[in-house]
């Protein structure tokens, strides 16, 4: 029992660094890209703080709501198949990368404001970030659980799992709506008081 509570607190641990070096990488992943490059994001970036003043605030709730629902899902799904374990690490990497790569962004085209920016910003992508994360690591722990079953007939209360992801999941789903709402409803109405 120790030596399973010993590689679960490892596979969370795992998890965080591999989130942390993703988030450094998008960071610094700014420094090297071409000029042409920064360009791109520094139009995007603009475009994407004047279309806060014309928010479609239904069209963005459902928008957001729907794209950050579908990960969860493919993390969730990915956690009941057998060869789901890489898939949800790669998802985890990808949105550490963002997260990171939008911090950099921020930072290097708006400069000390850019730091308030940023703050305001990342709230949700920080939660969102923590959500998949939590339901990547119940995710790989169910799947590791459905592999000892199958393959190596060892005994698990697989009902009792299968109950405690479920429940797991729709946490998630509460937290990523929770998320949705801060995003769409809060953070645009903070950054309208910078001015941007």
């Amino acid at each position: 029992m120790k030596k399973v509570h010993i590689a679960k607190n490892k596979l969370l641990v795992k998890l965080f660094f591999i989130s942390v070096f993703s988030v450094l990488f998008g960071i610094f992943y700014m420094a090297i890209i071409s000029k042409q490059n920064k360009e791109a994001v520094e139009e995007s970036l603009k475009l994407f703080f004047e279309s806060i003043n014309k928010l479609n605030y239904q069209k963005a709730i459902t928008n957001c709501l729907c794209s950050n629902i579908f990960y969860l899902v493919a993390v969730w799904l990915l956690g009941i198949s057998i060869i789901g374990i890489p898939f949800i690490v790669l998802i985890l990497i990808l949105k550490s990368f963002i997260l990171g790569f939008s911090i950099s962004s921020i930072l290097y085209f708006y400069k000390l404001k850019g730091i308030l920016i940023a703050f305001i910003y990342m709230i949700p992508l920080v939660l969102n970030l923590l959500i998949i994360l939590f339901l990547g690591y119940y995710g790989i722990l169910f799947s590791k659980n459905l592999i000892r079953l199958l393959f190596f007939k060892k005994e698990v209360r697989f009902k009792n799992i299968m109950r405690r992801y479920s429940k797991i999941f729709l946490f998630c789903l509460g937290m990523i709506v929770i998320s949705g709402i801060l995003e769409i409803y809060v953070v645009p109405s903070l950054l309208k008081l910078l001015q941007i």
